[in-house]
C-alpha cells in the first residue's frame, strides 16, 4: 500500500521549518539568482560580441 506523504508521519511540513533553515534556504536561492544573472549576462555578452564580428565580416565582404 502507498503511504501519501500528508499522512506520513516523518513528512516535514513546510511551516514548521525553522527560521535557520529558511534563511539558508533563501541565501541559497538569492546566489542561484545572481549565478543565473551573470549567466545571462554571459550569454547577452556574448551574442553581441558575435553580432558586431559578423556585421564586420558582412560589411567587409560588401
Amino acid at each position: 500500500m502507498v503511504q501519501s506523504v500528508s499522512s506520513s508521519s516523518t513528512a516535514m511540513n513546510v511551516y514548521e521549518v525553522t527560521g535557520d533553515v529558511k534563511t539558508a534556504m533563501t541565501v541559497q536561492m538569492m546566489q542561484e539568482i545572481q549565478q543565473s544573472q551573470q549567466i545571462a549576462g554571459s550569454i547577452i555578452q556574448d551574442t553581441a560580441e558575435i553580432s558586431q564580428e559578423a556585421m564586420a565580416a558582412y560589411q567587409a565582404e560588401g
